[in-house]
């Protein structure tokens, strides 16, 4: 029995060993043909990386040359600025630059004539300044004197409306142009001449009139009268009466902020802040040397609310 165990061993032994190394040499093949898929992947994701490297490198290079680029505009920025003479534009002198001051001030005043009226009138002549007066109707005769006055010195004379009251002047077109006949046949018969400047009351802009003021407009142009608003509001039309210190600060700081500024003041005989601020305003605008003008025929259209006829 041993000696035929034997013979089969020595017999088929090669065989076994033969199959043992095939199937190590099958699982070592497989073992590197995975290991070399694994190190290709590796190597592709390498690769990636490196490009992405490549990229991030490329895109820091591009925000570092702007960076340089952007300090380079600014130094040269700050050098050209560093050549201009700022203080010369806080200097007063005719001709020297200055700061965005407008061109022209115009001063109006609207609601007169009041008690208020003489003294506006005798503060503007001693600072040899014209103004414009936006005036309603009076039956007052000494008051009425004044529109002549007004005329007289100077000054513009400009229609407000005969009674101020809205809702008559803005019922209807029939009663906006009684009301203007009126006020413009009054101050005719007082001064001898046909204002042709009108200011709506509330302004063209106002919320009061159901219809278009555009048909008030037109009744204005029909006349040859030109209408104007306002683009300062000095405040002293509130109620109670505003400090003249606050209606000094409105009606000078924005002024830059226009070619040609239009203040708003009211003559009302309860407006005597305005009055007390009125000096100091003109001052201030003369130390800028700019000059305080009237309306007239070559001053430029401030209107909230622009005919489209």
């Amino acid at each position: 029995m041993r000696v035929q165990r034997l013979k089969r061993l020595l017999l088929f032994g090669p065989y076994i060993v033969f199959l043992v190394v095939l199937a190590l040499v099958i699982v070592l093949s497989v073992f590197v043909v995975l290991q070399n898929r694994r190190i290709g992947a590796l190597e592709e994701e390498i690769g990636h990386l490196t490009m992405n490297q490549n990229s991030l490198i490329e895109k820091v290079s591009s925000v570092d040359s702007s960076v340089d680029e952007l300090k380079s505009a600014v130094t040269a920025i700050s050098n050209e600025l560093s050549l201009v003479d700022i203080s010369a534009y806080d200097r007063q002198d005719k001709g020297s630059a200055r700061t965005a001051w407008p061109k022209k001030v115009y001063l109006t005043f609207d609601d007169g004539p009041s008690p208020n009226t003489s003294k506006i009138l005798d503060i503007l002549d001693e600072y040899d300044v014209r103004a414009s007066f936006f005036v309603v109707g009076t039956e007052n005769p000494e008051y009425r004197k004044l529109y002549k006055r007004i005329v007289d010195e100077g000054h513009t004379l400009c229609m407000h409306s005969y009674s101020h009251k809205y809702n008559e002047i803005y019922s209807s077109v029939d009663a906006f142009t009684k009301d203007l006949d009126r006020i413009e046949d009054l101050l005719y018969r007082e001064t001898g001449t046909k204002p042709v400047y009108y200011r709506f009351p509330g302004g063209s802009s106002n919320s009061v009139s159901r219809i278009p003021m555009s048909e008030f407009i037109e009744v204005l142009d029909d006349r040859g009268i030109t209408y104007y608003d306002w683009n300062v509001v000095a405040g002293d039309a509130t109620n109670p009466m505003l400090p003249a210190e606050k209606i000094i600060e409105n009606s000078l700081c924005d002024l830059n902020e226009y070619e040609e500024a239009m203040i708003l003041f009211h003559d009302l005989s309860n407006k005597t802040s305005t009055v007390e601020a009125l000096p100091s305003i003109i001052e201030a605008i003369q130390e800028k040397d700019i000059p305080i003008v009237p309306i007239d025929e070559d001053s430029i259209l401030i209107q909230h609310y622009t005919n489209s006829n």
